[in-house]
Protein backbone atom coordinates (compact mmCIF):
# COMPACT_ATOMS: atom_id res chain seq x y z
CA UNK A 1 0.00 0.00 0.00
CA UNK A 2 1.57 3.44 -0.88
CA UNK A 3 1.90 5.75 2.13
CA UNK A 4 -0.30 8.48 0.62
CA UNK A 5 -2.47 6.28 -0.76
CA UNK A 6 -6.56 7.39 -0.32
CA UNK A 7 -6.79 3.63 0.95
CA UNK A 8 -4.27 4.16 3.41
CA UNK A 9 -6.06 7.53 4.27
CA UNK A 10 -9.19 6.00 4.89
CA UNK A 11 -7.94 3.11 6.69
CA UNK A 12 -6.67 5.44 9.12
CA UNK A 13 -9.67 7.84 9.60
CA UNK A 14 -11.48 4.70 9.74
CA UNK A 15 -9.04 2.72 12.68
CA UNK A 16 -8.91 5.95 14.28
CA UNK A 17 -12.92 6.62 14.32
CA UNK A 18 -12.92 2.84 15.63
CA UNK A 19 -10.68 3.42 18.57
CA UNK A 20 -12.31 6.35 19.61
CA UNK A 21 -15.83 4.76 19.37
CA UNK A 22 -14.68 1.78 21.41
CA UNK A 23 -12.77 4.00 24.14
CA UNK A 24 -15.98 6.13 24.43
CA UNK A 25 -18.08 2.55 24.45
CA UNK A 26 -16.08 1.16 27.01
CA UNK A 27 -16.29 4.21 29.44
CA UNK A 28 -19.88 4.14 28.94
CA UNK A 29 -20.37 0.56 29.52
CA UNK A 30 -18.07 0.66 32.53
CA UNK A 31 -20.23 3.22 33.71
CA UNK A 32 -23.31 1.70 32.86
CA UNK A 33 -22.49 -1.51 33.94
CA UNK A 34 -20.89 -0.82 37.50
CA UNK A 35 -23.83 1.55 38.21
CA UNK A 36 -26.46 -1.21 36.83
CA UNK A 37 -24.98 -4.00 38.89
CA UNK A 38 -24.31 -2.14 42.15
CA UNK A 39 -27.99 -0.88 42.56
CA UNK A 40 -28.99 -4.55 41.56
CA UNK A 41 -27.14 -6.07 44.84
CA UNK A 42 -28.40 -3.06 46.74
CA UNK A 43 -31.91 -3.87 45.51
CA UNK A 44 -31.47 -7.94 46.20
CA UNK A 45 -29.97 -7.07 49.80
CA UNK A 46 -33.05 -4.77 50.69
CA UNK A 47 -35.45 -7.56 49.76
CA UNK A 48 -32.84 -10.31 51.05
CA UNK A 49 -33.02 -7.89 54.47
CA UNK A 50 -36.63 -7.22 54.36
CA UNK A 51 -37.32 -11.37 54.11
CA UNK A 52 -35.35 -12.05 57.67
CA UNK A 53 -36.87 -9.19 58.83
CA UNK A 54 -40.27 -10.44 58.09
CA UNK A 55 -38.99 -14.16 59.46
CA UNK A 56 -37.46 -12.46 62.85
CA UNK A 57 -40.85 -11.05 63.05
CA UNK A 58 -42.88 -13.95 62.87
CA UNK A 59 -40.47 -15.67 65.25
CA UNK A 60 -40.52 -12.99 68.21
CA UNK A 61 -44.42 -12.35 68.02
CA UNK A 62 -44.62 -16.83 68.66
CA UNK A 63 -41.80 -16.77 71.16
CA UNK A 64 -39.75 -19.00 69.08
CA UNK A 65 -36.33 -17.76 68.13
CA UNK A 66 -34.10 -21.22 68.16
CA UNK A 67 -33.80 -21.37 64.86
CA UNK A 68 -32.30 -18.22 63.88
CA UNK A 69 -28.48 -19.01 63.82
CA UNK A 70 -29.94 -21.97 60.92
CA UNK A 71 -31.96 -19.29 59.24
CA UNK A 72 -29.15 -17.37 59.05
CA UNK A 73 -26.80 -19.67 58.03
CA UNK A 74 -28.96 -20.62 54.96
CA UNK A 75 -29.69 -17.24 53.48
CA UNK A 76 -25.64 -16.40 54.29
CA UNK A 77 -25.39 -19.61 51.66
CA UNK A 78 -27.91 -18.33 49.40
CA UNK A 79 -27.32 -15.23 49.24
CA UNK A 80 -23.37 -15.00 49.68
CA UNK A 81 -23.29 -12.33 52.01
CA UNK A 82 -23.03 -12.09 55.15
CA UNK A 83 -25.67 -11.00 57.94
CA UNK A 84 -25.14 -9.19 61.69
CA UNK A 85 -27.57 -8.56 63.78
CA UNK A 86 -27.71 -5.10 66.00
CA UNK A 87 -29.53 -4.39 69.01
CA UNK A 88 -31.15 -0.78 70.24
CA UNK A 89 -28.24 -0.24 72.02
CA UNK A 90 -25.68 -0.50 68.30
CA UNK A 91 -24.31 -3.52 69.83
CA UNK A 92 -23.37 -6.51 67.68
CA UNK A 93 -25.88 -9.53 69.29
CA UNK A 94 -25.62 -12.31 66.09
CA UNK A 95 -23.80 -13.05 62.90
CA UNK A 96 -24.48 -15.58 60.26
CA UNK A 97 -21.88 -18.25 60.41
CA UNK A 98 -19.33 -16.33 57.84
CA UNK A 99 -18.48 -14.03 60.79
CA UNK A 100 -16.09 -14.32 63.62
CA UNK A 101 -17.50 -14.53 66.91
CA UNK A 102 -15.60 -11.64 67.97
CA UNK A 103 -18.03 -9.17 66.01
CA UNK A 104 -20.51 -9.77 68.71
CA UNK A 105 -20.67 -7.69 71.41
CA UNK A 106 -18.67 -4.88 69.63
CA UNK A 107 -20.75 -1.85 69.03
CA UNK A 108 -21.50 -0.49 65.46
CA UNK A 109 -19.18 2.63 65.09
CA UNK A 110 -20.12 3.20 62.00
CA UNK A 111 -22.33 6.68 62.89
CA UNK A 112 -24.18 7.35 59.57
CA UNK A 113 -25.12 3.60 59.06
CA UNK A 114 -25.95 2.66 62.54
CA UNK A 115 -27.69 5.86 63.11
CA UNK A 116 -29.75 5.88 59.90
CA UNK A 117 -31.11 2.28 60.80
CA UNK A 118 -31.85 3.07 64.68
CA UNK A 119 -34.13 6.05 63.07
CA UNK A 120 -35.67 3.08 61.14
CA UNK A 121 -34.24 4.19 57.78
CA UNK A 122 -32.75 2.28 54.78
CA UNK A 123 -29.16 2.59 54.53
CA UNK A 124 -27.15 1.75 52.04
CA UNK A 125 -22.91 1.97 52.42
CA UNK A 126 -19.58 0.82 51.05
CA UNK A 127 -17.25 0.11 54.10
CA UNK A 128 -13.61 0.13 53.60
CA UNK A 129 -11.46 -2.51 54.67
CA UNK A 130 -10.82 -1.71 58.79
CA UNK A 131 -13.60 0.35 59.37
CA UNK A 132 -15.60 -2.83 60.69
CA UNK A 133 -14.66 -5.42 58.50
CA UNK A 134 -11.34 -6.96 57.20
CA UNK A 135 -12.73 -6.79 53.73
CA UNK A 136 -14.54 -3.79 51.60
CA UNK A 137 -18.01 -4.75 51.83
CA UNK A 138 -21.23 -3.39 50.31
CA UNK A 139 -23.69 -3.29 53.31
CA UNK A 140 -27.55 -3.03 53.75
CA UNK A 141 -28.74 -1.94 57.02
CA UNK A 142 -32.75 -2.44 57.50
CA UNK A 143 -34.41 -1.11 60.25
CA UNK A 144 -36.54 -3.89 62.72
CA UNK A 145 -39.56 -2.34 64.60
CA UNK A 146 -39.93 -4.85 67.25
CA UNK A 147 -38.68 -6.79 69.65
CA UNK A 148 -34.90 -6.06 70.94
CA UNK A 149 -33.28 -5.68 67.51
CA UNK A 150 -32.95 -2.58 66.18
CA UNK A 151 -31.89 -3.66 62.55
CA UNK A 152 -30.56 -6.09 60.21
CA UNK A 153 -26.93 -5.35 58.17
CA UNK A 154 -26.57 -7.42 54.86
CA UNK A 155 -22.90 -7.40 53.93
CA UNK A 156 -21.29 -8.71 50.76
CA UNK A 157 -17.85 -8.23 49.84
CA UNK A 158 -16.79 -5.89 47.46
CA UNK A 159 -13.93 -7.93 45.92
CA UNK A 160 -16.88 -10.37 44.85
CA UNK A 161 -18.61 -7.67 42.88
CA UNK A 162 -15.71 -6.12 41.85
CA UNK A 163 -14.51 -9.74 40.45
CA UNK A 164 -18.02 -10.04 38.43
CA UNK A 165 -17.90 -6.59 36.95
CA UNK A 166 -14.13 -7.20 35.83
CA UNK A 167 -15.89 -10.45 33.90
CA UNK A 168 -18.82 -8.74 32.46
CA UNK A 169 -16.27 -5.63 31.34
CA UNK A 170 -13.52 -8.73 30.05
CA UNK A 171 -16.64 -9.96 27.84
CA UNK A 172 -17.32 -6.46 26.59
CA UNK A 173 -14.26 -5.86 25.72
CA UNK A 174 -13.50 -9.06 24.09
CA UNK A 175 -16.83 -8.75 22.18
CA UNK A 176 -16.14 -5.02 21.10
CA UNK A 177 -12.12 -6.03 19.77
CA UNK A 178 -13.52 -9.01 17.80
CA UNK A 179 -16.85 -6.74 16.34
CA UNK A 180 -13.77 -3.83 15.91
CA UNK A 181 -11.65 -6.55 13.71
CA UNK A 182 -14.58 -7.49 11.83
CA UNK A 183 -15.19 -3.80 11.22
CA UNK A 184 -11.46 -2.60 10.06
CA UNK A 185 -11.90 -5.40 7.74
CA UNK A 186 -15.10 -4.24 6.42
CA UNK A 187 -13.74 -0.78 5.89
CA UNK A 188 -10.64 -2.18 4.35
CA UNK A 189 -12.68 -3.78 1.61
CA UNK A 190 -14.90 -0.81 1.41
CA UNK A 191 -11.89 1.70 1.24
CA UNK A 192 -10.46 -0.64 -1.64
CA UNK A 193 -14.02 -0.58 -3.43
CA UNK A 194 -14.34 3.33 -3.17
CA UNK A 195 -10.52 3.57 -4.44
CA UNK A 196 -11.08 1.18 -6.95
CA UNK A 197 -12.63 3.54 -9.78
CA UNK A 198 -9.90 6.31 -8.73
CA UNK A 199 -7.14 4.10 -9.39
CA UNK A 200 -9.26 2.50 -12.89
CA UNK A 201 -9.46 6.47 -14.02
CA UNK A 202 -5.73 7.13 -12.92
CA UNK A 203 -4.55 4.40 -15.38
CA UNK A 204 -7.10 5.36 -17.69
CA UNK A 205 -5.59 9.03 -17.61
CA UNK A 206 -2.30 8.01 -18.01
CA UNK A 207 -3.57 6.11 -21.52
CA UNK A 208 -5.12 8.87 -22.71
CA UNK A 209 -2.22 11.50 -21.54
CA UNK A 210 0.02 9.38 -24.33
CA UNK A 211 -2.72 9.78 -27.27
CA UNK A 212 -4.79 6.99 -26.73
CA UNK A 213 -8.54 8.70 -26.64
CA UNK A 214 -10.34 5.89 -26.94
CA UNK A 215 -9.64 4.70 -23.60
CA UNK A 216 -13.20 4.23 -21.23
CA UNK A 217 -13.67 3.43 -17.98
CA UNK A 218 -16.38 0.89 -17.34
CA UNK A 219 -17.79 2.28 -13.85
CA UNK A 220 -21.66 2.22 -13.35
CA UNK A 221 -22.85 3.76 -10.25
CA UNK A 222 -25.46 6.36 -9.44
CA UNK A 223 -23.30 8.03 -6.42
CA UNK A 224 -20.30 10.69 -7.14
CA UNK A 225 -17.73 8.47 -8.34
CA UNK A 226 -20.17 7.29 -10.99
CA UNK A 227 -20.40 11.14 -12.05
CA UNK A 228 -16.98 11.76 -12.28
CA UNK A 229 -16.51 8.19 -14.39
CA UNK A 230 -19.00 9.83 -16.67
CA UNK A 231 -17.60 12.89 -16.93
CA UNK A 232 -14.19 11.67 -17.32
CA UNK A 233 -15.73 9.21 -20.32
CA UNK A 234 -17.39 12.45 -21.70
CA UNK A 235 -14.20 14.18 -21.34
CA UNK A 236 -12.00 11.11 -23.57
CA UNK A 237 -15.26 11.33 -26.31
CA UNK A 238 -15.05 14.94 -26.59
CA UNK A 239 -10.84 14.60 -26.78
CA UNK A 240 -11.04 11.97 -29.11
CA UNK A 241 -13.68 14.04 -31.55
CA UNK A 242 -11.16 17.12 -31.25
CA UNK A 243 -8.34 14.90 -32.07
CA UNK A 244 -10.16 13.44 -35.36
CA UNK A 245 -11.50 17.23 -36.14
CA UNK A 246 -7.60 18.29 -36.34
CA UNK A 247 -6.86 15.59 -38.12
CA UNK A 248 -9.80 15.96 -40.86
CA UNK A 249 -9.24 20.14 -40.48
CA UNK A 250 -5.68 19.35 -41.45
CA UNK A 251 -6.47 17.21 -44.44
CA UNK A 252 -9.37 19.29 -45.57
CA UNK A 253 -7.26 22.49 -45.21
CA UNK A 254 -4.35 21.21 -46.89
CA UNK A 255 -6.63 20.21 -49.66
CA UNK A 256 -8.24 22.92 -49.96
CA UNK A 257 -4.85 25.23 -50.02
CA UNK A 258 -3.07 22.64 -52.20
CA UNK A 259 -5.30 22.20 -55.49
CA UNK A 260 -5.72 26.59 -55.88
CA UNK A 261 -2.59 26.76 -55.08
CA UNK A 262 -1.35 23.78 -57.87
CA UNK A 263 -4.09 25.52 -60.39
CA UNK A 264 -2.44 28.80 -60.06
CA UNK A 265 0.94 27.66 -60.14
CA UNK A 266 0.13 25.88 -63.57
CA UNK A 267 -1.85 28.72 -64.91
CA UNK A 268 0.82 30.82 -64.43
CA UNK A 269 3.54 28.49 -65.61
CA UNK A 270 1.70 27.70 -68.76
CA UNK A 271 1.30 31.60 -69.55
CA UNK A 272 4.98 32.33 -68.70
CA UNK A 273 6.61 29.43 -71.27
CA UNK A 274 4.21 30.89 -73.99
CA UNK A 275 2.05 27.11 -73.66
CA UNK A 276 -0.88 29.54 -73.28
CA UNK A 277 -1.29 32.43 -76.12
CA UNK A 278 -2.01 35.72 -75.06
CA UNK A 279 -5.54 35.90 -76.40
CA UNK A 280 -6.71 33.28 -73.86
CA UNK A 281 -4.71 34.65 -70.81
CA UNK A 282 -7.48 36.69 -69.72
CA UNK A 283 -9.90 33.79 -69.18
CA UNK A 284 -7.07 31.92 -67.38
CA UNK A 285 -6.11 35.35 -65.22
CA UNK A 286 -10.05 34.95 -64.21
CA UNK A 287 -9.91 31.68 -62.91
CA UNK A 288 -6.41 32.41 -61.07
CA UNK A 289 -8.27 35.16 -59.23
CA UNK A 290 -11.20 33.32 -58.28
CA UNK A 291 -9.08 31.15 -56.82
CA UNK A 292 -7.32 34.00 -54.82
CA UNK A 293 -10.65 35.13 -54.16
CA UNK A 294 -11.39 31.85 -52.59
CA UNK A 295 -8.45 31.58 -50.46
CA UNK A 296 -9.00 35.37 -49.51
CA UNK A 297 -12.21 34.13 -48.04
CA UNK A 298 -10.70 30.66 -46.21
CA UNK A 299 -8.25 32.78 -44.36
CA UNK A 300 -10.78 35.20 -43.33
CA UNK A 301 -13.28 32.78 -41.80
CA UNK A 302 -10.28 31.47 -39.69
CA UNK A 303 -9.14 35.03 -38.36
CA UNK A 304 -12.93 35.56 -37.74
CA UNK A 305 -13.64 32.29 -35.40
CA UNK A 306 -10.11 32.80 -34.37
CA UNK A 307 -11.27 36.59 -33.40
CA UNK A 308 -14.66 35.34 -32.53
CA UNK A 309 -13.61 32.45 -30.04
CA UNK A 310 -10.84 35.07 -28.57
CA UNK A 311 -14.88 37.19 -27.73
CA UNK A 312 -13.17 39.96 -29.58
CA UNK A 313 -16.52 40.36 -31.31
CA UNK A 314 -17.64 44.07 -31.75
CA UNK A 315 -21.28 44.42 -32.72
CA UNK A 316 -23.12 47.37 -34.35
CA UNK A 317 -26.73 46.72 -33.19
CA UNK A 318 -29.71 48.52 -34.93
CA UNK A 319 -32.93 47.54 -35.78
CA UNK A 320 -33.96 45.88 -38.66
CA UNK A 321 -36.58 43.66 -40.20
CA UNK A 322 -35.76 39.84 -40.39
CA UNK A 323 -37.76 39.03 -42.92
CA UNK A 324 -36.55 41.66 -45.34
CA UNK A 325 -32.87 40.53 -44.49
CA UNK A 326 -33.84 36.86 -44.85
CA UNK A 327 -35.44 37.31 -48.43
CA UNK A 328 -32.37 39.07 -49.50
CA UNK A 329 -30.19 36.29 -48.56
CA UNK A 330 -32.74 33.73 -50.51
CA UNK A 331 -32.35 36.07 -53.49
CA UNK A 332 -28.70 34.75 -53.40
CA UNK A 333 -29.08 31.31 -53.39
CA UNK A 334 -30.99 31.46 -56.67
CA UNK A 335 -28.50 30.32 -58.90
CA UNK A 336 -27.86 27.36 -56.27
CA UNK A 337 -31.26 26.55 -55.70
CA UNK A 338 -31.79 26.43 -59.84
CA UNK A 339 -29.00 24.03 -60.16
CA UNK A 340 -30.27 22.18 -57.70
CA UNK A 341 -34.24 22.12 -58.89
CA UNK A 342 -35.14 22.84 -55.58
CA UNK A 343 -37.45 26.01 -53.67
CA UNK A 344 -37.02 27.57 -50.31
CA UNK A 345 -40.32 28.82 -48.67
CA UNK A 346 -40.74 31.24 -46.56
CA UNK A 347 -43.18 31.45 -43.64
CA UNK A 348 -43.42 34.86 -41.46
CA UNK A 349 -45.43 35.33 -38.29
CA UNK A 350 -46.18 39.22 -39.63
CA UNK A 351 -45.47 41.00 -42.49
CA UNK A 352 -42.70 42.87 -40.56
CA UNK A 353 -41.12 41.71 -37.66
CA UNK A 354 -38.02 43.93 -36.35
CA UNK A 355 -35.33 43.02 -34.16
CA UNK A 356 -32.40 43.88 -32.60
CA UNK A 357 -28.90 43.36 -33.72
CA UNK A 358 -25.94 43.38 -35.74
CA UNK A 359 -27.46 43.24 -39.25
CA UNK A 360 -24.18 41.83 -41.33
CA UNK A 361 -23.38 39.29 -38.86
CA UNK A 362 -26.74 37.75 -38.77
CA UNK A 363 -26.71 38.10 -42.29
CA UNK A 364 -23.49 36.09 -42.18
CA UNK A 365 -25.80 33.49 -40.29
CA UNK A 366 -28.26 33.09 -42.95
CA UNK A 367 -26.27 32.85 -45.11
CA UNK A 368 -24.29 29.79 -43.89
CA UNK A 369 -27.80 28.14 -42.46
CA UNK A 370 -29.25 28.88 -45.94
CA UNK A 371 -26.20 27.87 -47.75
CA UNK A 372 -26.11 24.44 -46.47
CA UNK A 373 -29.17 23.65 -46.77
CA UNK A 374 -29.47 24.09 -50.13
CA UNK A 375 -26.22 22.66 -50.31
CA UNK A 376 -27.28 18.90 -48.96
CA UNK A 377 -31.01 19.42 -49.77
CA UNK A 378 -31.55 16.46 -52.61
CA UNK A 379 -32.57 17.69 -56.12
CA UNK A 380 -36.79 19.02 -55.97
CA UNK A 381 -35.76 19.64 -52.42
CA UNK A 382 -37.97 22.02 -50.47
CA UNK A 383 -36.06 24.59 -47.93
CA UNK A 384 -38.53 25.88 -45.32
CA UNK A 385 -37.79 29.05 -43.53
CA UNK A 386 -40.05 30.17 -40.90
CA UNK A 387 -39.95 32.52 -37.77
CA UNK A 388 -42.12 32.57 -34.77
CA UNK A 389 -42.88 34.96 -31.85
CA UNK A 390 -41.98 33.88 -28.95
CA UNK A 391 -43.72 35.48 -25.65
CA UNK A 392 -43.68 38.85 -27.57
CA UNK A 393 -40.02 39.64 -26.57
CA UNK A 394 -37.95 37.44 -29.01
CA UNK A 395 -38.56 35.79 -32.40
CA UNK A 396 -37.16 32.15 -33.77
CA UNK A 397 -35.86 31.99 -36.45
CA UNK A 398 -35.45 28.10 -38.40
CA UNK A 399 -34.24 26.49 -41.91
CA UNK A 400 -35.07 23.27 -42.28
CA UNK A 401 -33.89 20.91 -45.19
CA UNK A 402 -34.58 17.74 -46.31
CA UNK A 403 -30.84 16.47 -46.80
CA UNK A 404 -29.47 13.41 -45.29
CA UNK A 405 -30.01 14.33 -41.68
CA UNK A 406 -27.02 14.16 -38.91
CA UNK A 407 -26.80 11.54 -36.31
CA UNK A 408 -27.09 11.86 -32.36
CA UNK A 409 -23.51 11.50 -32.17
CA UNK A 410 -22.19 14.09 -34.68
CA UNK A 411 -24.72 16.52 -33.39
CA UNK A 412 -22.89 17.40 -29.92
CA UNK A 413 -20.15 18.40 -31.98
CA UNK A 414 -21.39 20.10 -35.31
CA UNK A 415 -21.06 23.70 -33.87
CA UNK A 416 -16.96 23.20 -33.18
CA UNK A 417 -14.36 24.26 -35.96
CA UNK A 418 -13.48 22.42 -38.78
CA UNK A 419 -15.72 19.68 -37.75
CA UNK A 420 -17.96 18.00 -40.82
CA UNK A 421 -20.34 15.16 -39.99
CA UNK A 422 -19.67 11.65 -41.66
CA UNK A 423 -23.35 12.11 -43.59
CA UNK A 424 -22.23 15.40 -45.53
CA UNK A 425 -18.65 14.86 -45.51
CA UNK A 426 -18.46 13.23 -49.02
CA UNK A 427 -21.25 16.61 -50.40
CA UNK A 428 -19.09 19.37 -48.90
CA UNK A 429 -16.27 19.47 -51.18
CA UNK A 430 -15.31 22.75 -50.66
CA UNK A 431 -16.21 23.97 -46.77
CA UNK A 432 -13.80 24.09 -44.47
CA UNK A 433 -15.76 23.21 -41.58
CA UNK A 434 -15.91 26.69 -39.65
CA UNK A 435 -18.89 28.48 -40.92
CA UNK A 436 -21.35 26.63 -37.92
CA UNK A 437 -18.78 27.47 -35.19
CA UNK A 438 -18.92 31.12 -36.61
CA UNK A 439 -21.99 31.57 -36.73
CA UNK A 440 -22.57 30.26 -33.15
CA UNK A 441 -20.28 32.94 -31.50
CA UNK A 442 -21.89 35.57 -33.44
CA UNK A 443 -25.23 34.40 -32.16
CA UNK A 444 -24.22 33.75 -28.43
CA UNK A 445 -22.10 37.76 -29.11
CA UNK A 446 -26.17 38.30 -28.82
CA UNK A 447 -26.79 36.67 -25.84
CA UNK A 448 -28.85 34.22 -27.72
CA UNK A 449 -28.51 30.43 -28.68
CA UNK A 450 -28.48 28.44 -31.92
CA UNK A 451 -29.37 24.54 -31.87
CA UNK A 452 -29.98 21.50 -34.29
CA UNK A 453 -32.28 19.45 -34.74
CA UNK A 454 -31.84 16.31 -37.25
CA UNK A 455 -32.85 13.08 -37.84
CA UNK A 456 -31.06 10.72 -40.53
CA UNK A 457 -32.83 10.48 -43.57
CA UNK A 458 -34.92 13.37 -42.46
CA UNK A 459 -33.63 16.26 -42.81
CA UNK A 460 -32.25 18.93 -40.60
CA UNK A 461 -33.54 21.76 -38.54
CA UNK A 462 -31.29 25.10 -37.12
CA UNK A 463 -32.90 27.71 -35.46
CA UNK A 464 -31.90 31.09 -33.24
CA UNK A 465 -33.27 33.34 -31.51
CA UNK A 466 -33.27 37.00 -31.65
CA UNK A 467 -34.38 40.34 -29.33
CA UNK A 468 -37.20 41.95 -30.77
CA UNK A 469 -37.03 45.75 -31.03
CA UNK A 470 -39.43 46.20 -28.41
CA UNK A 471 -37.42 43.71 -25.79
CA UNK A 472 -34.24 46.03 -25.89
Amino acid sequence: MKRDSIVRKQMLLYMVTIGVMITFICGALTLVYTNHYMEEKENELIRQGEKIVNAYTEAYRSGDLSDLSHELQILESYMEAGIVLMNREGTVMLTSPGFDDVLIGKTMVYDDLAEGVLRGEIVTHEMKRGEVFDTPMLVVGYPVSEGYLAGIFMCHPLPEIQASLMKMYQMSVLNLLFFSMIGIGISFLTAKYVALPLVVMNRAAKVIANGDFEQRVKIRSNDEVGELAASFNHMAESLQAHERVQKDFIANISHDLRSPLTSMQGFLTAMLDGTIPPEKQEKYLRIVLEETQRLSRMTQGIVELSRAQSSAILLEETDFDINDLIRSNIEMLEPQLKEKQAMIRGIYASEKTMVHGDRDKISRVLQNLLGNAAKFSPVGGVIEVETTLLDKKKVLISVKDEGPGISQEDQKYIFDRFFKSDTTRNEDKIGSGIGLAIAKEFILAHGENITVKSELGKGTTFAFSLKLEDDV
